[in-house]
């Protein structure tokens, strides 16, 4: 909107500079009513709002969308409503979500297979690096300090061993993969109802 510094005036009069002002935009021409709004405002028309401006009444200022219908995960549907992947992942991620999630979905094999093998692997390595922690001990008052050395070193190799085993199932299971561990996968394979063939 611009500002017009003989506003109010006769148009036909000259300004007050003595020139003559030429006809406004929108004045009565020649004897019509006048239909403009008071104080010299003129009509604007309809705006899109545009950035930092409110959209229209009852329409929100976002866009939302669902994901396509049809988009079922292949690993099967859920009981949890989480994609059967990230339950498995988790399962492996974080001991008390696998097995809350083993006893909680009753639905997907996957998820229950991928749960019960990451709980097996947990309970297994702890009682493994107990009963090798005793007979260390138990051996060192025996033989001496060669032989808790010994010990300590096959401690060191069973944990390093659970950890690869840990970190391929959780990767496997992040990326939707059935991964059988040897042993533990075919209890968790018989214990979670599934028929499974490792690949």
């Amino acid at each position: 909107m611009s500002w017009n510094p003989n506003q109010g005036q006769d148009p036909n009069q000259p300004d007050q500079y003595g020139g003559y002002a030429p006809p406004q935009p929108g004045a009565p021409v020649g004897g019509q009513p006048n239909y403009q709004q008071p104080g010299g405002y003129q009509q604007q028309g309809y705006q899109q709002s545009g950035y930092g401006q409110q959209p229209p009444y009852g329409q929100s200022p976002y866009t939302y969308s669902q994901p396509p219908m049809g988009n079922v995960s292949p690993l099967g549907p859920s009981s949890i409503g989480m994609d059967p992947k990230v339950s498995a992942g988790l399962g492996y991620l974080i001991l008390i979500v696998g097995l809350i999630f083993f006893f909680i979905e009753k639905q997907n094999r996957f998820v229950r297979f991928h749960t019960l093998q990451a709980v097996l692997l947990a309970i297994s390595l702890f009682v493994l690096f107990f009963v090798i922690i005793f007979a260390g001990i138990a051996a060192a008052f025996v033989n001496g300090g060669l032989a808790g050395l010994i010990f300590s070193l096959g401690n060191l190799v069973v944990w390093v061993g659970g950890f690869i085993a840990w970190l391929v199932g959780m990767i496997n299971a992040f990326q939707g993969k059935y991964f059988k561990l040897p042993v533990i996968g075919d209890l968790a394979e018989r214990w979670s109802g599934t028929g499974i063939v490792a690949m």
